[in-house]
């Protein structure tokens, strides 16, 4: 992907996410203490600071958004949160905990950093997200091969998301052959950190999650679409303003589940 076209796909994505966060607000409560769990640039901190919050953004020093950070991102190690016992009124994350491989340990850090009667508020990506996100890559592989027939050298080159990504990130030291690489973009490449392409179809799923944070010791888990449909390949770009993707959401379902629970008192 160029430069330029990364730019435009992180705008739409940026576009897509404000929408999101404002459909988040409801469960955020009113003003408190806000820790932000993997901030990437702070965006969506200073955008909740915005909102009378006192914020405080965490994330890990490979962050991709760590040159373009708009927001003060305290640096950690991934695994202990680096606050006090009692903290927080609010956790927040957005489309973050499929990142972290000890996802379910950590949610005792959370617990740790929430103060009693506090709330963990997590956007996630959901069945249909990885759903559509599967079958978009197909059509994402015609346009590569016809780039490169056209001429253009960036074809068959990772795509546009994350996703796509994981091709290269996890790819072994030595390159493999161009007919390995090929073999390997037939199958979408996961999101998270764990499973597969089908595998995630229960791993973004909402009983899933619900079971992981019931046994992390969470009360009263509330799930809440988002209502935007994209995948994560964005095949229509801008091509579809965010009221059409709220539409085609009510038909084909939420690309993005809020989760909202509350730590004992």
């Amino acid at each position: 992907m160029t430069a330029a076209a990364r730019r435009r796909f992180l705008s739409i994505l940026e576009a897509l996410r404000h929408d999101e966060i404002r459909g988040m607000l409801p469960l955020l409560g009113s003003g408190g203490r806000v820790l932000e769990i993997g901030a990437g640039s702070g965006w969506q901190a200073r955008e909740l600071a915005s909102q009378g919050f006192t914020v405080e953004a965490i994330d890990v020093a490979s962050s991709e958004y760590r040159a373009s950070r708009v927001w003060p991102v305290i640096e950690y190690d991934g695994l202990r949160i680096p606050f006090p016992d009692a903290s927080f009124d609010v956790v927040f994350s957005s489309n973050v905990l499929e990142h972290i491989p000890h996802v379910e340990a950590f949610q005792g850090e959370i617990l740790r950093v929430l103060r009693p009667g506090g709330i963990a508020v997590h956007a996630m990506p959901s069945f249909s997200w990885r759903l559509w996100t599967t079958l978009a890559h197909y059509p994402w592989i015609v346009r590569q091969f016809a780039k490169r027939l056209a001429g253009d050298r960036t074809g068959l080159r990772a795509g546009p998301t994350e996703d796509a990504t994981a091709l290269s990130t996890s790819a072994p030291a030595t390159r493999p052959s161009k007919l390995r690489r090929a073999a390997a973009m037939l199958g979408a490449p996961r999101h998270g950190e764990t499973g597969t392409m089908i595998g995630e179809l229960w791993l973004f799923s909402r009983p899933r999650w619900r079971g992981l944070f019931e046994r992390a010791g969470f009360h009263a888990i509330a799930t809440r679409p988002l209502g935007l449909l994209y995948s994560g390949y964005l095949v229509f770009g801008d091509l579809l303003s965010v009221a059409a993707r709220r539409r085609l959401a009510s038909l084909l379902g939420s690309s993005c589940i809020a989760y909202s629970m509350r730590k004992a008192t």
